[in-house]
């Protein structure tokens, strides 16, 4: 399973339309933080425009980010059902505008049309999936396996995968130190190549089956 359009499953331009004629809409500059970790800031949020980067910052003040999301993704839907605090920071990249929507005006939005509803189950549905399949993977899985996954999850179809290590390692929670001795032995293996701020998977037919045979539960 490809899980990057997991991370980023948004909701059509309809539902997004209909969500702003029930609660305010707020602008955010580049830089600006949305909330913290830790914050009982409830409700949820829905990218009207712009990105919003998620993650959190170390004890040594560095920000291991967990994924950007763009226009039509949300976030905070625990907050919203269970009153629980945010887990993470969010933070605006560009210029953003994100729907604030509090349980009231969810509450009246979903008295109409049971889009929203239903595309929150969905939604929610599968960000548990893949925050299980991710737990699994470190429970279980080598660096450079996990590392793979992440490759094969954002390779075009070209096999060409524009992401620098920083960011890989980011993405796997791991030191770019870590990530360097992953990307040497997938290379190694002849699997991939690399070039300045690039990596090309060399066959991904070739790289999905391997990686298949790897994963000793198999491919969900």
């Amino acid at each position: 399973m490809n899980t990057s359009n997991v991370v980023n499953a948004a909701m059509s331009e309809e539902l997004l339309m209909l969500c702003a004629k029930f609660a305010p809409i707020k602008e955010y500059s580049d830089g600006y933080t949305i909330h913290n970790r830790g914050e009982l800031k409830l409700g949820l949020s829905i990218i009207y425009c712009g990105q919003v980067k998620i993650g959190n910052y170390g004890l040594d003040g560095k920000y291991p980010h967990m994924t950007t999301l763009s226009k039509a993704g949300t976030f905070g839907e625990f907050t919203l059902f269970n009153n629980l605090p945010r887990t993470h920071h969010a933070m605006a990249v560009g210029a953003t505008k994100v729907i604030q929507m509090s349980a009231n005006h969810f509450n009246q939005c979903s008295k109409g049309p049971p889009e929203l509803s239903a595309f929150l189950l969905s939604s929610m549905s599968l960000k548990l999936h893949i925050a299980l399949e991710r737990l699994d993977d470190i429970q279980r899985l080598p660096t450079y396996i996990r590392l793979a996954k992440v490759l094969l999850q954002h390779t075009d179809k070209q096999g060409q995968v524009v992401l620098r290590q920083k960011d890989l390692a980011e993405q796997l929670g791991i030191t770019v130190r870590c990530c360097h001795k992953s990307i040497k032995k997938l290379t190694s293996l002849s699997l991939i190549e690399t070039s300045y701020g690039a990596i090309h998977i060399n066959n991904i037919t070739d790289f999905t089956l391997w990686l298949e045979e790897k994963m000793s539960l198999g491919q969900l």
